[in-house]
């Protein structure tokens, strides 16, 4: 065959395999936020002033901890392309977590800040689902003074649900939990799983309440991960859930294998190592499991959004000295783990 169509040809596969490649916004929406990382900084390196990847730029430095660049980010990409809602809607989010940490003052003038970014994100896109859940977030949280309302954020309620009905019953349930109504929070979640089978993010959240210590459901939780694996193998949150239910039950083979599937799904996330060692060093037994979880876990840099390694070393801390009280346990070590 002719050399140069042979390059052609491998050109026309590199470029199709790039194609082919899930960009940052999916990557995101999955949870895989280290291989987001590297498809957006390699191309502001190339393009530093792209608005779009300064907006993924922001959101990914958020998912990782990092509280002093996502805000200059944030505000970069929506002063070069101000007429995109969903940086706005980014920037609003980015105050919002400063928020969190500030004092009550600062708390005062960072909500003022928040709506007027939320405000601008939705008059751009008043059918943008985020930017509504997150104004439902300010009304349920923000004191009084600074805006917050009850009865607002129900009528966000409504008007998510005409946008999502699966969304609608989603943010019924976060009203419910925060007011403590326990039996409307979990109809709330069933009817989002109802309305929209296929919906990930509706089966994980009904699975992450079946798994709080006040009302455990745990086969309902198992039923609601392996539900969301049917639907998305690739994601790890639902290995988290089902990690945790059979380290529970103490159901070690089916936690190896289901390991095993998510090392090989998923192998740059091992949230659901760090998971399987929760109840362990919970009931006290079996420690020497939960130590290897935890150093699995640390085997490779945590996903964002997840515990960092420092949360996972501490674990690890709290399992040794678990190990020394316990009878015939080792002697205690010098140091702290490492």
């Amino acid at each position: 065959m002719d050399t140069a169509l042979v390059c052609l040809l491998a050109l026309a596969a590199a470029q199709f395999v790039r194609a082919q490649e899930p960009g940052p916004a999916a990557l995101i929406e999955r949870g895989h936020w280290k291989r987001a990382r590297a498809l957006v900084d390699e191309h502001l390196r190339k393009s530093p002033n792209d608005p779009e990847y300064l907006f993924f730029q922001s959101q990914i430095r958020n998912a990782f901890g990092d509280h002093s660049t996502p805000l200059p980010l944030a505000e970069k990409a929506a002063s070069l392309a101000p007429n995109v809602g969903r940086y706005h809607r980014q920037l609003a989010e980015v105050i919002g977590v400063m928020a969190q940490y500030a004092n009550p003052f600062r708390q005062l003038l960072l909500a003022r800040r928040f709506r007027k970014e939320i405000d601008a994100a939705l008059a751009l896109d008043p059918r943008d689902v985020q930017a509504n859940r997150d104004l439902l977030e300010f009304y349920l949280l923000a004191p009084g003074i600074a805006g917050g309302d009850r009865r607002q954020a129900e009528e966000f309620a409504r008007q998510i649900a005409k946008l999502d009905a699966a969304e609608g019953y989603l943010a019924e349930a976060r009203i419910a939990g925060l007011e403590k109504r326990t039996a409307d929070e979990h109809a709330s979640l069933r009817r989002a799983v109802e309305s929209s089978p296929r919906d990930y993010r509706a089966r994980m959240a009904l699975a992450q309440f079946d798994m709080q210590p006040e009302h455990r459901y745990p086969d309902e939780a198992e039923a609601q991960a392996k539900a969301a694996l049917a639907v998305d193998s690739g994601r790890a949150g639902a290995y988290a859930i089902l990690a945790e239910v059979y380290a529970q039950q103490s159901r070690w083979s089916a936690l190896d294998a289901l390991l095993s599937d998510s090392a090989r799904e998923v192998p740059d996330d091992r949230i659901a190592w760090f998971r399987a060692a929760q109840p362990i060093i919970a009931s006290g037994r079996d420690l020497g499991k939960a130590e290897q979880y935890l150093r699995t876990y640390l085997g490779q840099e945590p996903e964002g959004n997840e515990p960092a390694a420092s949360e996972a070393k501490r674990e690890l801390t709290r399992v040794a000295v678990l190990q020394q009280r316990a009878p015939g346990g080792p002697a205690p070590a010098e140091g702290t783990v490492q």
